[in-house]
């Protein structure tokens, strides 16, 4: 006899063997007891819950000459007829692959034909939201009203597909993922009777893997099993899923905390060579700094972590120098790793690239974010090392005092600014003021050989509405080239050519006559509030500069 595989060899016969579904159980062998038998049942949850097995169990139980408190006997000749498949009044369908009109009208056609053997023909239709819309509607009248002998099954693990009529007409239990010691002690029973003996964190790893579906699980099992050894270790599971382990993911970690770049290469070079796949690398590195980030903010890691005491004990050196802000920034930007690996083709570079980058960053957030800046500048004033200016000198910090050494870093500043005053960008003159360089900006557009641009752009003018907008006035009939300017592409390329004139990134708006001067108008500075007039007070009293910025 061929092999039969590990996950079907253990599949339960009677309700009480299913794991971790009791809430189903207790209602359907209820219902078979008492013969409330409804005419369609609707079983929703995620891969490898016991949805199938609990559908076939059922129709035994419903059929069997000799149900035992709700339970099928397996024993009796109706019983063993649909465990070997030769009595064809309980019929499986695979929606997936038989998900047209005319396989529906099949069953349609079929079940008006009493059951030849069994009390009742039951259909299971597995994957139930694979059927495409004509087959819902063939499907749908036969469901509402189905001949006594009847009973519809209808297993998803999507039943957001289903349309609303015909949920309302099934009876809906929901499955639930399994949890680790349920699957733990189901895999240790299995591994026994095969004369396998299994190490207990080799049963918790299976079981973290399988995320919730016991038939993963055993399937694992059987390939571990497989290997041929009279105990099945920890790292017999890592070598048969292709996954790294705890200590390499830790090493990785570390190398990242202490930014060491050639160590990130090698680790890198070595999971590559052992054949790993980078895609699950990242998956696992970013539950590896989700339970970071709970040893970071929890007293009790363990009542929450499945792991280890040792790895928990390494997860807490390794948050000791880490902020809670840094932890959850590296998990955002693995997140977009991990999605970004599933398309590309080159995973390796993609993940050395985004691993350096992690790396070379000066804190929890990028240098461009204004939190990081923010935690920056708090920094900085907090060590008495940030420098402000003041008109024509430059005082230190109150944490050091004013000297020869504050004197020496003014004159150095000054000489510094007096040799980039050269390359320094056009300052901002003033909303509504005229842009002085725009003569340059249209010598540059034609000399680029942008001679359409160009020559629509005669006549108008350029003043600057703010520090990043400025505006291009078209007088009076010039709207033909105001809507040619403004396409996109043309857009671009003129705020192309003011970036390099004006030394700074800036944004064009065109407008005409009337739309400048309402531009300028509500470009004028408001009054002050009263927040703003007291640190101005404030500032003058204790002798700092301030320098309010209204962006």
């Amino acid at each position: 006899m061929s092999y039969i595989a590990l996950y079907r060899k253990w599949r339960p016969l009677v309700f009480e063997d299913v794991v971790e579904q009791e809430h189903v159980v207790k209602t359907l062998k209820n219902s078979v007891v008492t013969g409330r038998i409804a005419h369609a049942y609707l079983f929703c949850g995620t891969r490898g819950t016991g949805k199938t097995t609990m559908a076939k169990i059922f129709s035994r139980a419903i059929n069997c000459l000799q149900p035992k408190d709700g339970d099928p006997c397996n024993e009796c000749d109706v019983c063993k007829g649909i465990l070997s498949q030769n009595i064809l009044d309980v019929v499986e369908i695979d929606a997936a692959s038989n998900n047209s009109v005319d396989n529906v009208r099949e069953i349609r056609d079929e079940v008006i034909y009493a059951p030849s053997q069994a009390k009742h023909k039951v259909y299971i239709i597995d994957e139930v939201h694979m059927l495409s819309t004509g087959a819902f509607n063939a499907l749908l009248k036969t469901l509402e009203e189905p001949p006594s002998h009847v009973v519809f099954i209808l297993a998803t693990t999507e039943p957001h597909k289903l349309p609303a009529t015909i949920l309302s007409r099934c009876q809906r239990y929901d499955f639930r993922r399994i949890s680790v010691e349920s699957i733990m002690a189901r895999l240790d029973n299995i591994a026994q009777a095969g004369g396998v003996s299994i190490q207990k964190e080799a049963l918790r790893l299976i079981a973290k893997l399988s995320d919730g579906a016991l038939r993963d699980a055993i399937s694992i099992l059987d390939q571990c099993m497989g290997l041929g050894t009279a105990e099945v270790s920890y790292n017999d599971v890592l070598s048969v899923v292709g996954i790294v382990n705890d200590v390499f993911i830790a090493q990785v970690v570390d190398a990242l905390n202490s930014k060491e770049i050639h160590k990130i290469l090698q680790l890198i070079e070595e999971l590559v060579m052992n054949g790993k796949d980078a895609t699950q690398f990242v998956s696992d590195l970013v539950y590896y700094y989700r339970n970071l980030l709970i040893c970071k903010i929890t007293d009790k890691p363990g009542e929450i972590i499945e792991a280890s005491a040792e790895v928990i004990d390494t997860m807490k050196r390794q948050v000791s120098s880490l902020s809670q802000d840094e932890i959850m920034h590296v998990i955002k930007e693995l997140s977009l790793l991990e999605s970004s690996l599933k398309w590309t083709t080159h995973p390796r570079i993609l993940l050395e690239v985004s691993l350096l980058k992690i790396c070379k960053s000066n804190s929890s957030l990028d240098s461009d974010n204004i939190l990081g800046r923010l935690a920056l500048l708090e920094e900085k004033i907090s060590s008495g090392t940030i420098t402000v200016s003041t008109g024509n000198r430059e005082a230190a910090a109150p944490a050091n005092k004013p000297g020869a050494s504050a004197e020496k870093k003014t004159a150095s500043a000054s000489d510094s600014s007096a040799s980039k005053e050269k390359d320094a960008p056009v300052a901002f003159t003033g909303a509504g003021k005229t842009l002085p360089m725009w003569d340059k900006v249209l010598e540059e557009l034609r000399k680029s050989g942008r001679m359409v641009l160009f020559t629509n752009l005669i006549g108008s003018k350029a003043i600057e509405i703010d520090q990043k907008i400025v505006g291009i006035v078209f007088e009076n009939g010039g709207s033909f080239n105001k809507m040619l300017v403004s396409k996109a592409e043309n857009a671009e390329v003129l705020e192309s050519v003011l970036g390099k004139v004006l030394g700074r990134e800036v944004r064009i708006k065109c407008l005409d006559a009337d739309d400048a001067r309402n531009s300028t108008k509500s470009a004028q500075p408001e009054e002050k509030d009263e927040f703003v007039e007291k640190a101005q007070e404030i500032a003058k009293r204790i002798n700092a500069p301030l320098n309010i910025i209204d962006e």
